[in-house]
């Protein structure tokens, strides 16, 4: 498992691993989630992989769940705290059948 602390510490691992679930913050520091998205758009398929990303937030704005709903990068839309619960439900609804 690798961890990122902001957007560019993802790009780089993504370059070296090809992860299965990506839990996207929204509001990280130096890159935000969206500027993050602006460049997976960029880079070349074989560093994404087939991860899954949910986006992971505090945002209780509308508009961020609408905007990931309309992204085909974002697989799901989750409001923080990131729970055991909730990471189990995200397991549960993706990788079912592994």
């Amino acid at each position: 498992m690798d961890i990122a602390n902001d957007g560019k510490e993802l790009l780089d691992i993504l370059h070296k691993n090809q992860p299965d679930l990506i839990l996207l913050d929204l509001n990280m520091p130096l890159m935000d989630g969206w500027e993050f998205l602006e460049e997976y758009d960029k880079i070349a398929p074989q560093y994404k992989g087939n991860a899954i990303i949910v986006m992971l937030t505090t945002s209780l704005n509308p508009d961020d769940q609408g905007r990931a709903a309309n992204n085909s990068h974002i697989s799901g839309f989750r409001n923080k705290p990131l729970t055991a619960a909730v990471f189990r439900d995200i397991l549960d609804n993706y990788f079912a059948e592994e």
